[in-house]
């Protein structure tokens, strides 16, 4: 739609300017701060109309597409290539956005902690890491309204609990079947979208296999120009030798 469409050239078009404020300096830096989702100006969580909760769907699909699509896919630009020693970091914060309830804040910060404990003292993970950081604080709130499109439904008040507990159900009978038992327990503690969300968090931490790991398309047309250019350039390099 023109909407999504517009909101995606304000994103890449701030992202741009901000990577040409730090090549002049911090203190050239563009303010986007009155934007939600740039700084510290937070994204709207999930609503529903009156009457109605947002609770996470009972078949609940986690689904990465890597560190390259996170900041709206602009780490291809930054020189993000896949393969990060971080990557876990960047599946976990992709699934965070589709946890119903959990807000950007949390998901951005959960991610700059474990990047942190992960990279350790390796610098060039640090750097990568932090270029990461960087892009979440300017990527808007398409993805994260994304995710949470993807994660939450909207369920009368009167089966809220049952509905969590079905939506905890379902992740253990796929990922822990022995743990199914505990869902109806969970839920009645899980009593409010946040708590909600902090128990999925850790569910989808203890059992990451849970997270689908795609291929972005835009990464994949990226690295296929970036490997065909290196081939061109290979075989230019023959043509000259056997000119010999």
């Amino acid at each position: 739609s023109f909407p999504e469409k517009n909101a995606t050239m304000m994103r890449y078009l701030a992202i741009a300017l901000c990577l040409f404020g730090t090549a002049l300096g911090q203190d050239d830096m563009p303010d986007f701060g009155n934007m939600p989702g740039f700084g510290d100006k937070p994204c709207p969580n999930f609503r529903c109309s009156s009457g109605y909760t947002p609770v996470q769907k009972s078949r609940s699909k986690f689904v990465s597409k890597g560190c390259s699509k996170m900041g709206g896919g602009m780490m291809m630009m930054a020189g993000g290539g896949g393969g990060e020693k971080y990557s876990m970091c960047c599946d976990m914060w992709h699934a965070c956005y589709q946890t119903c309830g959990a807000s950007k804040k949390s998901c951005d910060e959960g991610f700059k902690t474990c990047s942190e404990r992960v990279c350790g003292g390796d610098g060039e993970c640090k750097k990568g890491a932090d270029m990461n950081s960087m892009m979440l604080g300017m990527g808007g709130c398409n993805l994260y309204d994304q995710g949470q499109y993807a994660g939450c439904e909207c369920t009368k008040k009167s089966s809220v609990e049952e509905k969590r507990a079905a939506a905890i159900r379902g992740f253990y009978k796929k990922w822990s079947p022995e743990s199914v038992e505990k869902a109806d327990n969970l839920a009645k503690k899980a009593d409010s979208n946040g708590k909600m969300a902090a128990l999925f968090r850790k569910l989808v931490t203890k059992y990451p296999k849970s997270i689908k790991v795609e291929v972005d398309d835009e990464m994949k047309m990226y690295q296929d120009m970036m490997n065909k250019a290196k081939d061109d350039k290979g075989g230019d390099d023959s043509d000259e030798h056997d000119e010999f």
